[in-house]
């Protein structure tokens, strides 16, 4: 097999503090054969100084000009242009190992045509690292920790107007392939920000989080890409608890948390009802964690806002489990 084209696609916005580190971790791949596509949203930070520079060094590098379309719009920019017979993805302020794309050159030799891999999580000094399966729910609903067939992306795009924009789409992606490899070792380092942490939610947040999974129903049929019911029932579910979790937890006054939980709550029960046969306004996986969604949703149906948290994170201190998840 004649070494194939990968192309990198990295979207970029006022990152002028780590685009070097990502740019390089690109360029020093102990694969070479690739081409590295960024697509610049408008950045006015001196970010695309640095680019100019890496490009005037290497010739693989090609810089897209958009004006804020936002991730989404530069990532399907990315995928319009690919020359690759392979694609793979990464942040601005991220970086890879050196053999990131090597490990998924070694299992497309021997046939797989979607790489998952697990990847680290990175605050200065503190690492975490997370752990993934070679499944389309659950391979981790990121872009960036796998490695595709340039055919798992035909008639897919990510929303374009919309902050939510993974969830709904990377199933459909590696649920395309016809057989999926998996990277054990940790090859991507994603960084986690304060900002990202401590940012403010608005309302939108539980619109888009709807919205979300009517688009993955819609991706699902367009694609003629289909879940086990069990795994799907939960992926959603799993999804939607978070949202509600973090707009109860952020959002400032009372009215609208009851917003929020009305619109969340609203499309999981009848969701629930419809699709998946259950009575559950939030179905969880386990027995414990059922109990929890049940609990947490009485007591913000009684406007015991704060109540409900602390039975979460009280459940998540005793059984070790995170409160969010």
């Amino acid at each position: 097999m004649a070494s194939p084209l990968i192309t990198v696609i990295m979207p970029v916005y006022n990152s002028v503090q780590y685009i070097e580190e990502a740019i390089k971790s690109v360029l020093t791949q102990t694969y070479s054969q690739l081409e590295l596509l960024i697509i610049d949203n408008g950045s006015t930070d001196g970010t695309k100084e640095i680019i100019n520079q890496q490009k005037a060094l290497d010739d693989r590098i090609q810089l897209i000009c958009l004006q804020n379309q936002g991730s989404g719009a530069a990532r399907n920019e990315g995928i319009r242009r690919a020359n690759g017979d392979y694609i793979a993805f990464i942040d601005a302020d991220d970086y890879y190992d050196p053999n990131f794309l090597l490990k998924g050159i070694e299992l497309i030799k021997k046939g797989y045509d979607c790489i998952v891999y697990n990847y680290q999580r990175f605050n200065g000094d503190q690492e975490t690292l997370y752990r993934v399966e070679p499944t389309p729910l659950n391979s981790y609903s990121a872009v960036w920790n796998k490695l595709y067939q340039r055919e798992c992306w035909q008639n897919l795009l990510f929303p374009q107007d919309m902050k939510i924009e993974d969830f709904e789409v990377i199933p459909i992606a590696v649920g395309s392939a016809k057989k999926i490899g998996y990277v054990p070792d940790t090859f991507y380092y994603y960084r986690i920000h304060q900002t990202s942490i401590t940012h403010q939610t608005d309302i939108g947040e539980a619109r888009e989080a709807v919205k979300a999974c009517q688009l993955l129903f819609e991706n699902m049929k367009r694609k003629a890409v289909s879940f086990n019911q069990s795994n799907l029932v939960i992926y959603i579910n799993s999804f939607l608890y978070s949202h509600l979790y973090t707009c109860i937890s952020r959002l400032s006054t009372r009215d609208e948390k009851k917003a929020a939980l009305h619109i969340i709550t609203t499309y999981s029960k009848a969701l629930n009802t419809q699709v998946f046969n259950s009575s559950k306004t939030l179905v969880a996986s386990s027995k414990l964690k059922q109990l929890r969604n049940d609990l947490m949703i009485a007591l913000f149906k009684a406007g015991w806002f704060n109540g409900g948290l602390l039975l979460v994170n009280l459940m998540a201190k005793l059984f070790g489990k995170r409160g969010v998840k």
